[in-house]
């Protein structure tokens, strides 16, 4: 098994080489989200967090490449999890708006400092060296994120309030 490091530099030199090339299809973006969600039911009970807005999320088709969205995604919700302190709770919103498709993932917890925002979606960033959820982040996870969405036409944004709440917004065309 490739470690997490080395599978986050074959993902990035590949996106960046633009050796990848889009495969998109027609698949519902909210079973996906659920999919996610679902896999990672043992770290969020673990965690006893409050997963709220799953249940009113709408069926919302995209055409995109399933195989690199499922990872954009993914990071995402992992990265939701692990920054989500014991019992809080993280919230999905998907819907459509002007022709686009906004997924929104917010949790609870440290936040990002107001100075870090600008620089969190680069490589190898990491917020906050000491925080012991690093020992096992690469760095790379928002960045990957970043350029995924961004072959895809799409924008992803960040706000954050410390010791409140993060809240990435994922839009695509």
């Amino acid at each position: 098994r490739l470690s997490r490091l080395v599978q986050s530099m074959l993902s990035m030199s590949r996106l960046e080489s633009g050796e990848f090339v889009l495969k998109p299809e027609l698949f519902d973006l909210s079973e996906l989200l659920l999919s996610i969600v679902v896999s990672q039911e043992q770290r969020i009970e673990q965690k006893s967090l409050n997963i709220i807005g799953l249940d009113k999320i709408e069926n919302i088709s995209v055409t995109a490449d399933r195989d690199l969205l499922h990872q954009a995604v993914y990071n995402l919700v992992d990265n939701a999890i692990k920054f989500t302190e014991d019992g809080g709770s993280i919230t999905f919103d998907l819907k459509a708006e002007n022709k686009k498709t906004a997924l929104s993932i917010i949790n609870t917890g440290k936040g990002i400092p107001t100075k870090e925002l600008p620089f969190i979606f680069e490589r190898f960033y990491k917020v906050d060296k000491s925080r012991s959820a690093s020992k096992n982040s690469t760095g790379l996870g928002l960045y990957i994120v970043k350029t995924i969405i961004t072959a895809h036409g799409g924008v992803v944004t960040v706000n954050s309030k410390e010791n409140e709440y993060t809240a990435f917004k994922i839009i695509l065309p």
